[in-house]
């Protein structure tokens, strides 16, 4: 996997260390511009003073608006994850192991294919613009994670969604969904900005996602090989991909006025199975570990 950032001393468990396990009992047995001098011609017998380049300053970190730094898609990935009509192509910087056996089961290049679908998940579907802490969801606000599942497996993860739904401050309803949601726990009433722990705060009017507007929620995606295997225990064979990866999001430090980051790590082991041309999820597991604050980066692809 790609080299992290580094962390600042100590770790903040902002994402508790849990592993999400779903649809294993699914009925299919799974679930800142320069000015530049002109020099001009003169008949004075006095000299002209030459005039000197000037600099913008940016504008100073405010924790009201995430920096200028972190617009356009997925800063920081690397360069071969290239944009195709305003979303990211991940499959060209995706590195597989395994192919060759899965092919065989599999045939073609579904290997390839289906690890791609694996990296696009954690990227799209679990480090989503949903993670910005908010009061309040609704059903619909999922619709993109269910779209990304089997039909069977899209059910049994509705009724999760309904169960955060009813009681968002419930943190076994949140972690059960497996995607990042931060909660903003130690808020205090009527602040400014909700709380990323150890004096952070989320960019913006509290509980909304003012601070990220134009602006990326996440950066410098990283992450490992994908490793393969074709699972043959069903009468179609079916895809396992596992991968480690991490993401960061922007965030503020109160204390030393400056732009940070919160970086959140994700192991995945994902089932996938062919839908047409393309890959569903139909189970995974996933393992969220303790995130880590650092000063603001972002990585040359």
């Amino acid at each position: 996997m790609s080299k992290g950032v580094a962390a600042l001393a100590g770790t903040v468990a902002v994402v508790v260390v849990v592993s999400v396990i779903l649809g294993l009992s699914s009925p299919d047995g799974t679930v800142g511009d320069k000015s530049t001098p002109v020099a001009t011609a003169t008949r004075e017998t006095t000299p002209t003073p030459t005039p000197t380049a000037t600099t913008t300053k940016p504008p100073a970190p405010s924790a009201n608006l995430a920096p200028t730094a972190v617009k356009g898609a997925w800063p920081g990935r690397p360069k071969a994850a290239t944009l195709q009509d305003g979303k990211v192509n991940w499959c060209p910087a995706v590195r597989v192991t395994g192919a060759a056996a899965a092919n065989r089961v599999l045939g073609g290049s579904s290997a390839n294919s289906g690890a791609c679908a694996a990296v696009r998940f954690v990227f799209e579907q679990r480090y989503s613009r949903l993670a910005i802490p908010r009061r309040h969801y609704r059903s619909s606000d999922f619709t993109f994670v269910r779209s990304a599942l089997t039909s069977s497996t899209a059910g049994v993860y509705q009724r999760r969604v309904n169960a955060f739904v009813a009681n968002p401050a419930n943190s076994a309803a949140r972690g059960a969904l497996g995607i990042v949601l931060f909660s903003g726990a130690g808020t205090p009433a009527g602040a400014k900005h909700a709380s990323a722990g150890l004096g952070r705060v989320f960019y913006g009017k509290a509980f909304s996602s003012d601070g990220y507007a134009d602006r990326a929620a996440w950066i410098d995606p990283a992450w490992s090989t994908v490793t393969v295997a074709a699972n043959r225990a069903t009468a179609t064979p079916r895809l396992v991909a596992s991968l480690t990866a991490t993401a960061s999001m922007p965030v503020f430090n109160t204390r030393t006025r400056q732009d940070e980051m919160i970086t959140v790590p994700t192991n995945a082991t994902l089932t996938l199975v062919r839908h047409g041309s393309s890959w569903k999820v139909l189970t995974w597991t996933i393992t969220s570990h303790a995130s880590s604050f650092a000063p603001l980066h972002i990585k040359k692809g």
